[in-house]
């Protein structure tokens, strides 16, 4: 199971930390897309393009699948 990690450092210094240690995938995708979504998502893809030009995707599955993270296509 991966180890996944989602927080959010505010203006104010504290630091927004809405999941637990044992969160899975599942909790992020449920925290972003919500538990009411129909159909339900397969997974979430954040994509970044860094300023020089890379593409940058990190896969996050709803169940099961495995999270994966590319860098211009190719799997690191």
């Amino acid at each position: 199971m991966p180890i996944i990690t989602l927080t959010a450092p505010l203006v104010n210094g504290d630091l927004w930390d809405p999941l637990d240690a044992a969160a899975s995938c599942e909790d992020v995708v449920a925290l972003i897309c919500g538990d009411d979504l129909r159909p339900p998502p397969t997974s979430v893809v954040i994509k970044v393009t860094t300023e020089s030009g890379k593409l940058v995707e990190l896969w996050i599955p709803n169940s099961g699948g495995k999270a994966n993270v590319q860098i211009d296509g190719k799997s690191v």
